[in-house]
């Protein structure tokens, strides 16, 4: 089922193409990843996809409509984002953060109804943070205050949710329990979460759909099976990737990889194979 789309989608900052003509699918209650080199529009095309930034030409559709012509308030009951890095204001506690989540239902001068408080406590739960809801969010850990702001989003009862990169740095433990809360979110919930990865073998876990993308122009797009491939990272990362299968998963995973250097670099490659060089140049 098809509820987001992009349609020849063009974006840019000034003279500077970031994204161009980009049209795909985000498939329903599922989970997307995209992955990608440093620059090549995964960021750019989430905050186009939300409307955080505005884009030149083409469309995103969503429910059959633009999104350009949706209310706000609107389509933040819609679809939540998680950026990099989100800072919250000094001293708010856990809860006071996550009633922002509110804000789309909020009338008048703003205060919380029944419903609203209902909600946030719910998320709260959700999440597995509802015990520091009086604490400040400065106080927590990295991974306890990833959860507050996807608390914050599920707070939002939006059916959309997109992270831009959330396991950025947080350690080992603290990554995989972020990323087992969001499949835990797909799988019982029913939520459709986006999100951009930069750990091929964390993507190729978690994700249901997989997007690479490189100068702002999709490689490959599919299952983790169809994307992670030696070719498909060849392209995208200019790398000599051995492939694999993990094995308590059996999605494929990137074992370990050298460098591709083209004919243009000044330095010989010590590490790739010349044979694939060759074959990439």
């Amino acid at each position: 089922m098809r509820r987001l789309s992009t349609e020849r989608l063009h974006i840019g900052y000034g003279e500077k193409t970031i994204v161009s003509d980009l049209t795909l699918e985000i498939p329903d209650q599922k989970i997307t990843t995209i992955i990608g080199s440093n620059g090549c529009g995964k960021s750019t095309l989430l905050k186009a996809m939300t409307r955080i930034i505005p884009y030149q030409s083409g469309s995103v559709i969503l429910d059959g409509a633009s999104i350009s012509m949706e209310d706000t308030k609107s389509l933040a009951k819609k679809m939540a984002i998680l950026p990099q890095n989100p800072e919250s204001a000094a001293g708010l506690t856990v809860g006071e953060l996550v009633s922002y989540g509110r804000f789309p239902y909020q009338k008048g001068f703003g205060r919380l109804n029944k419903k609203d408080i209902e909600v946030i406590d719910w998320a709260l739960e959700e999440t597995g943070i509802l015990p520091f809801k009086y604490q400040p969010v400065d106080a927590l850990s990295g991974g306890q205050r990833q959860r507050v702001w996807i608390a914050m989003s599920l707070a939002q009862e939006t059916e959309m949710i997109f992270l831009d990169e959330p396991t950025t740095y947080l350690d080992m433990a603290h990554q995989l329990e972020v990323l087992e809360l969001l499949q835990k979110l797909n799988r019982e919930q029913g939520r459709t979460i986006v999100m951009v990865l930069h750990d091929l073998n964390q993507a190729a876990r978690f994700a249901d759909h997989i997007i690479a993308l490189k100068e702002g122009k999709v490689v490959k797009a599919g299952s983790s099976e169809a994307v992670i491939q030696k070719e498909v990272l060849q392209e995208v990362f200019k790398i000599d990737a051995e492939i694999g299968r993990d094995p308590r998963t059996n999605k494929p995973m990137c074992i370990t990889y050298n460098l591709l250097k083209g004919e243009d670099d000044n330095e010989k490659d010590t590490y790739a194979n010349p044979a694939l060089i060759r074959a990439y140049s």
